[in-house]
């Protein structure tokens, strides 16, 4: 079926694609919205990324310590990234990833069982701050423990999991993500427990 001009119009008024891409993806769709609202979402590729000069590094962990995300968010000015209104937007975004696996499912998560979140960056990215917003990238670790760093300056990240806890872990992994952070040398004495017990599971590094 033929999308008519309305129905096209409100599928990028959600989410922001071109004219072009909603006529196809409503056209792949059958027409029903909801089918060609995900279309975009997971072909992110037809999304508006005009302009995307700056970015933010996000990081958390949950409070069990054995998940965490890191998400790199893309803004067209530096403006939106020090405005505390975001800094807030970042925090909700967290907190959803947390509940999620993938980009497309954190996307889809409803805040307040009411508005998926995609919905809600749209807003703010409208109405807000008049730029456009993308969640660029986002990594998800999973270990019994796992702790990150991050460096805001440089906008870079590193999450390191651990298959078991062994004493001092805490500030041992914090050393060990600073300094994937900054490429240094390896201080050994942080490795000792660790080349005994073999504990490092797995380590993912995030930057611009």
């Amino acid at each position: 079926m033929m999308p008519n001009l309305k129905q096209i119009k409100k599928l990028r008024s959600i989410t922001r694609a071109s004219l072009m891409a909603c006529k196809n993806a409503i056209i792949k769709a059958k027409g029903r919205l909801n089918l060609a609202i995900n279309f975009l979402i997971n072909n992110s590729n037809n999304l508006k990324k005009t302009s995307l000069k700056e970015s933010f590094l996000i990081c958390r962990r949950n409070k069990k310590k054995n998940k965490a995300v890191a998400i790199l968010i893309a803004t067209e000015t530096e403006f939106v990234t020090k405005n505390d209104i975001f800094k807030k937007l970042a925090n909700i975004i967290l907190e959803v990833a947390l509940f999620g696996n993938n980009k497309n499912k954190i996307l889809k998560y409803k805040i307040m069982k009411k508005f998926p979140l995609f919905k809600l960056v749209n807003y703010f990215s409208n109405h807000i701050f008049n730029e456009y917003i993308e969640l660029k990238t986002i990594v998800f670790i999973e270990a019994p423990f796992i702790n990150f760093y991050i460096h805001h300056s440089w906008n870079k990240a590193a999450l390191v999991g651990f298959s078991d806890y062994i004493p001092n872990l805490e500030q041992i992994s914090k050393n060990i993500a600073i300094q994937l952070v900054c490429n240094t040398n390896y201080n050994p004495s942080y490795f000792t427990n660790l080349l005994l017990y073999k504990n490092i599971k797995l380590v993912t590094c995030l930057n611009t």
